[in-house]
């Protein structure tokens, strides 16, 4: 088998194969109370930062009993009204809404979820999150190992109220 040699210019870098666009955007919420607005503003993130994908995560009912206490929607309810949401917003973004938990019907912990989305889609990660849910996730003793492999946005302003875990990777999340 002969080898052609190939002359290219000094600096000259192959390009990318992965394209521009990289990364998986997981908006992971219970889409309880979201608004027109609160997608507008996650779609806009996920194009200015140019994400491959886009994963909506509604949280099952049973989760959410347990990591919030209230009553909440059913979760076809919720996941319905995601989906009006999306249709509506005529976007030329990859968008998927994982129903991963309606298959489980059950309690799913955070470690499970995340694993599940970390072996089915193409890294690096970024987790859409609101300030709530961002204390929550700090609170579980699997936080430093998952803040390493994935980097936050939370939505909302000021740091007041964060957790001490969460102002220790500071440096792991942003502000949107």
């Amino acid at each position: 088998m002969a080898r052609d040699n190939v002359q290219v210019p000094f600096g000259y870098e192959p390009p990318d194969p992965r394209g521009e666009q990289r990364g998986s955007l997981w908006v992971y919420d219970s889409f309880e109370e979201y608004t027109e607005q609160d997608l507008a503003k996650v779609l806009e993130l996920a194009d200015r930062r140019k994400m491959a994908k886009t994963i909506f995560y509604p949280i099952h009912e049973e989760t959410l009993r347990r990591m919030v206490k209230g009553t909440f929607l059913p979760y076809y309810r919720r996941v319905e009204a995601l989906q009006a949401m999306l249709e509506d917003a005529e976007s030329d973004l990859d968008v998927v809404i994982e129903r991963f938990e309606s298959k489980r019907k059950k309690y799913t912990p955070v470690d499970m979820a995340f694993r599940f989305l970390e072996e089915k889609y193409e890294g690096p990660f970024f987790i859409y999150v609101t300030g709530d849910t961002a204390n929550l996730l700090a609170s579980y003793d699997s936080f430093e190992l998952w803040i390493k492999k994935l980097r936050l946005f939370i939505a909302g302003e000021g740091t007041q109220g964060m957790h001490p875990q969460l102002l220790k990777y500071e440096n792991r999340w942003d502000r949107v």
